[in-house]
């Protein structure tokens, strides 16, 4: 009989609290805790709201707008939000799309991610002039009789 079997629970005679046969193995098995007695719960309701909280706002708010104002307003948002997400700057600027965070209303958001980490503050990032990007990207610098020391 494998070990976690053996730990079972006996009621006794007379109604009283049942006691383990077995003491919990603390080493084997881990603390012993409430949470394991509740597994079948599932998440925690408010880990639930964070992950479908965007996608229900989203959804929630194209809802709303196609009753106010009819089919249309969802589907031109939708088109100017397609337009806007194309826009970028010349390659080797960054791009702020602060159109679509105003379309969006992400620029009333204020997250981790607004402040911390951002790609261009990190000293060991190369800086690349806009020359060098432009030429990687059409590809340029890979022809022969192109870039430094070649002659024409």
């Amino acid at each position: 009989v494998p070990h976690h079997e053996q730990r079972t629970m006996e009621p006794t005679a007379g109604g009283e609290m049942p006691f383990m046969r077995m003491p919990h193995d603390t080493m084997r098995l881990g603390l012993p805790g409430a949470k394991a007695d509740v597994s079948h719960l599932g998440k925690h309701p408010v880990e639930l709201i964070q992950e479908q909280g965007p996608t229900k706002d989203v959804a929630e708010k194209r809802a709303m707008l196609a009753n106010l104002y009819g089919i249309a307003m969802p589907a031109r948002m939708d088109i100017e939000s397609q337009i806007l997400s194309r826009q970028r700057r010349l390659p080797g600027l960054p791009s702020s799309r602060l159109g679509l965070e105003l379309l969006t209303g992400d620029i009333d958001r204020f997250g981790f991610e607004s402040y911390l980490d951002h790609p261009g503050d990190r000293p060991d990032m190369p800086r690349m002039d806009l020359h060098s990007v432009m030429e990687a990207k059409m590809g340029l610098n890979q022809m022969p009789g192109y870039g430094p020391g070649s002659t024409r």
